[in-house]
């Protein structure tokens, strides 16, 4: 549904929830809006930034990129969403981990095949999502890896790290040091994905991580990283 709609908005224990998704980058982000800033609900503009999506809010009319979410444009430019974990998982795999829940609702109103992916199948890959270079330009090009190899990105501060998401499945446990925050990915063999957690004090929390990032869509810096 994600791939057609490419945003939902949504509100989930009472809270509102943003969760976006960009085929062409392959990165699925859920937003809130922090506190001070009014509630906001999100479409797409249909332009790109970066090859990303960049959407903009229905409240103010501000652009915000995906991947930065940062407005641009608009009254609220300047101004960044507050970030939710996600899990990036098969649906096989969750609903046998997680029974009881709520999917959202194919009978959207709108004329769209949501057994089709224009760009291929993520299961087993294909099209777009593994062959070819990007659609669009991009602002800068890093040959270190293939073109569509997955990567997890993460942001501590103002400080960004993109780790192979398989070197995290073949290790099982990936740490690292990003803007002075203590950071582990894990592998999670239940939900066969990559959860990343971030030390608080004596204890590790979810972070908010950018899962299936194409590795030319993330600006990667070189923090220390180790493996288990």
């Amino acid at each position: 549904m994600l791939v057609w709609h490419e945003i939902v908005n949504d509100t989930v224990a009472g809270e509102p929830l943003a969760v976006t998704y960009c085929p062409l980058t392959g990165t699925v982000i859920g937003f809130s809006s922090p506190p001070g800033m009014p509630e906001l609900t999100f479409g797409t503009t249909g332009k790109l930034v970066n090859s990303n999506l960049l959407m903009y809010d229905r409240q103010t009319g501000s652009e915000w990129p995906q991947l930065l979410g940062t407005a641009i444009s608009g009254p609220l430019k300047g101004q960044r969403l507050d970030t939710v974990p996600l899990v990036w998982s098969t649906w096989k795999d969750w609903r046998a981990a997680h029974p009881d829940t709520h999917v959202l609702s194919t009978d959207t109103g709108a004329l769209r095949n949501y057994g089709s992916d224009p760009y291929g199948s993520y299961t087993p890959q294909s099209g777009y999502y593994v062959e070819g270079g990007p659609f669009f330009p991009v602002l800068a090009v890093n040959d270190r890896f293939p073109d569509k190899e997955v990567v997890i990105g993460v942001r501590a501060g103002e400080q960004r790290l993109a780790i192979h998401k398989d070197l995290v499945r073949k290790a099982k446990t990936v740490r690292a040091t990003v803007g002075g925050t203590e950071v582990v990915a894990r592998w999670d063999d239940q939900l066969d994905t990559a959860r990343v957690f971030q030390r608080v004090g004596d204890q590790w929390q979810p972070l908010c991580s950018i899962i299936g990032a194409l590795e030319e869509a993330v600006a990667s810096r070189t923090p220390r990283v180790s493996g288990p």
